[in-house]
């Protein structure tokens, strides 16, 4: 594994920006070369990328039969794997019967299954068709899902102004998955005039109902409201960039206290243990122009949903001159424990389709780019920062480099 390891961080050190489908096809190259050695955990993770479309085209076939070479060398993983393709296939099969025969949770179930591959090829036409019979009947949970189909970046189908009708009939019955997604187009003005009061109505909706992450939305919202009217729909203006910049004289970086330098020499930790969105012991870290792009190591996790394989991509920008700076990052889940994640009483409400896991929340973890979280930190001192994540968590990060330099 090690030898996979080290041939996907060549490959990101290689680019300043890479697309998910290059890490994945050349993570299944990767995979392949010792899957066809008879290593069994390859085997196993060549079935996954097979069963999910990661790195090459979906086929289920071609999943089942790595998970055989992989059972037959007694991987417990790919024996739990099949057992769960049978029993998903015959799940698929009553819920085909009784989606027929017109009922609507049976309509709105099916939809899901085709979206997410289970029992059946994945096939977002076929996961539309049956997501608009069950919102034909008024059902708001298909009248949500497929307002997302609509919404996606990236989707072939996407189509603003159905989205928001889509999405505006289920946030009306109180859906508050609809709701967050309606206030989200108010404020951005996709598909819809702008409207920043219109979309805190709704994305308060939507926290009152429990969608938690409707608050980030609705802090940024409501600071555009304090505005006067004619600033409320500011360009974005890109923040002054100090030391890093190339080109910057001597004299210039000399003005600046914190540098991107400063995040490089460290290796920072929380709670005595490495980050992967900063430099630290797990990730690989390079300064293009005014940014530090960072991608982490193999790393898991164990949650409510069970375990997941993951890696990490981070963008530091923004260090400003009092060494305050911002970091976004997203994790890519390699693999996850279908099995577990597939559990009923996780919720549904996975935003965009793909999202890392959450105990607390009690996610249903896919494969795939998670969600966005940003990060607004400050240094305290050149070896403590404060961080704040999605404008909600506080916590500190400490170097004990720094600190044993004496700096």
């Amino acid at each position: 594994m090690q030898r996979t390891t080290l041939g996907l961080l060549l490959l990101f050190t290689s680019c300043a920006c890479l697309a998910g489908n290059d890490v994945w096809e050349t993570l299944f190259r990767e995979k392949l070369k010792e899957a066809n050695a008879g290593n069994s955990n390859a085997q196993y993770d060549i079935g996954a990328m097979y069963q999910n479309g990661r790195g090459v085209a979906a086929n289920r076939d071609k999943a089942i039969e790595w998970y055989r070479k992989a059972a037959a060398q007694n991987d417990p993983k790919a024996i739990s794997r099949l057992n769960l393709i049978k029993s998903n296939e015959q799940r698929f099969n009553k819920t085909l019967a009784s989606a027929g025969k017109g009922e609507v949770e049976s309509q709105y179930d099916l939809g899901n299954m085709y979206i997410e591959g289970v029992g059946v090829d994945a096939d977002l036409t076929k996961a539309a068709a049956w997501y608009e019979k069950a919102a034909s009947q008024g059902y708001e949970k298909a009248q949500y899902k497929l307002g997302l189909i609509y919404y996606e970046e990236g989707s072939t189908k996407k189509n603003l102004p159905l989205a928001f009708k889509l999405f505006r009939e289920a946030a009306e019955k109180g859906y508050p998955a609809a709701q967050f997604y309606l206030g989200k187009m108010y404020a951005s003005g996709q598909g819809v005039k702008r409207d920043y009061e219109k979309a805190l109505a709704w994305l308060r909706k939507a926290a009152d109902g429990g969608f938690n992450e409707a608050r980030r939305d609705m802090i940024d919202i409501a600071e555009l409201l304090k505005d006067s009217p004619a600033d409320r729909n500011p360009e974005p203006v890109k923040a002054a960039t100090p030391d890093a910049k190339p080109g910057a004289t001597t004299a210039q970086k000399s003005t600046h206290r914190y540098t991107y330098e400063n995040l490089m020499l460290a290796s920072w930790n929380r709670d005595d243990q490495p980050v992967a969105y900063l430099p630290s012991a797990i990730n690989n870290c390079r300064v293009e122009n005014d940014k530090v792009v960072c991608f982490s190591d193999d790393q898991s996790r164990d949650t409510a949903a069970g375990t997941i394989k993951y890696k990490t991509r981070a963008i530091v920008n923004q260090l400003s001159q009092d060494g305050s700076f911002e970091v976004v990052y997203r994790n890519l889940v390699i693999d996850a424990d279908q099995d577990a994640a597939g559990k009923k009483g996780g919720s549904e409400e996975v935003i965009g389709g793909t999202t890392t896991g959450s105990g607390k929340m009690n996610y249903a973890v896919k494969t795939g780019w998670g969600k966005e979280h940003s990060l607004q930190c400050k240094f305290q001192d050149t070896s403590t920062l404060s961080c704040l994540k999605d404008r909600t968590h506080a916590f500190l990060l400490q170097s004990p480099q720094a600190l044993a330099a004496g700096k």
